[in-house]
């Protein structure tokens, strides 16, 4: 039987959407990538908590109809399996489950990604025998999620969306089942999340750049480190937003400017000015800085370039402005 007979294979029914059953011993076979139990027909991809005692598997597929990630119709299902036991503690449908994780107490989050186009997701948080701790309905797709060691916190980040849940951080108490925050991410939509759940913490791990906290209301506390750290950064990409964001910044002194203004002057030598899809806003980023700075010849020179490479790059005003100013 080849691995498209197994995952699709005609099953029994199972429980509707949000219940979940407790079984005898299944005979659960774990097997990369998928995790399988002969008594209920089931395979699907899994993953293990960190004392690799339990392990959450999902399906995202109709078993019957033969279809697979995006639908219209037919629902998912994921199974909780006791590995030291050798039984299934929860068996249960969803529109379309993906990325689960489980702590070590068994508690397990999973992302539904909603059958059909529209940009929404579900992500549930639930315990050791299936109860639901959090559902969160969200108006935009989820781009990550996942539950702290321990089974006290969890977080889900969700992609762009022109609605109230688009690009935002998300996390949960689990042992009240609270949200303790919902904020815009600092740190640019390339970060990892770590948890500290004794102080009730969410940590952006950036790679090559460092980590940053949120406080358990949301803060954004290591703010000032990600300035530099961006400033410090190799890539210039990085570099040069985070010199814009800083020059944007009120009562800005001459000292931040300056140091923003050297920051993106490194990386055009980075590579930017070899990249004509950034040396543009390089150029622009970099007259900013002059102009803030008084530097009104210098502000010109560059903002001119930026023009030449890019006509649309948005300085025109300033540069006419800046040409009146000098007579």
């Amino acid at each position: 039987m080849g691995i498209f007979d197994w995952l699709f294979k005609k099953k029994t029914v199972i429980p509707a959407k949000g219940r979940a059953i407790q079984s005898s011993t299944q005979t659960i076979e774990v097997s990369k990538p998928f995790l399988s139990v002969s008594s209920i027909g089931y395979a699907g991809l899994y993953s293990l908590s960190k004392s690799r005692k339990w392990a959450i598997s999902w399906r995202d597929s109709d078993p019957v109809a033969g279809r697979g990630g995006h639908r219209e119709s037919g629902y998912g299902e994921y199974v909780l399996a006791d590995l030291a036991g050798d039984v299934v503690s929860a068996h249960g449908q969803m529109q379309r489950p993906n990325n689960g994780a489980v702590a070590d107490n068994g508690s397990f989050c999973l992302e539904d990604w909603h059958l059909g186009s529209s940009l929404s997701g579900t992500f549930g948080v639930f315990d050791s025998a299936g109860n639901p701790i959090v559902t969160k309905e969200l108006t935009a797709n989820i781009f990550g999620s996942g539950i702290s060691k321990n089974g006290k916190l969890a977080y889900c980040a969700t992609a762009n969306s022109k609605t109230e849940h688009g690009y935002k951080v998300i996390l949960f108490d689990l042992e009240s089942g609270e949200e303790l925050f919902c904020v815009t991410p600092r740190t640019q939509g390339l970060e990892t999340y770590i948890f500290d759940e004794e102080r009730k913490l969410l940590i952006a791990d950036v790679k090559g750049v460092g980590k940053f906290r949120y406080d358990s209301t949301g803060n954004f506390v290591d703010a000032n480190n990600l300035d530099k750290a961006n400033l410090d950064s190799s890539d210039y990409s990085r570099i040069i937003r985070a010199a814009e964001k800083i020059l944007g910044e009120q009562d800005l002194s001459d000292e931040r400017a300056t140091e923003a203004l050297e920051a993106v002057m490194r990386a055009r030598s980075l590579g930017a000015d070899s990249n004509p899809a950034w040396k543009p806003n390089a150029l622009r980023v970099q007259g900013f800085a002059h102009e803030i700075l008084g530097q009104t010849h210098q502000a010109i020179e560059v903002y001119e370039e930026a023009i030449a490479l890019n006509p649309k790059i948005g300085v025109k005003r300033r540069l006419d402005a800046l040409k009146k100013k000098q007579g």
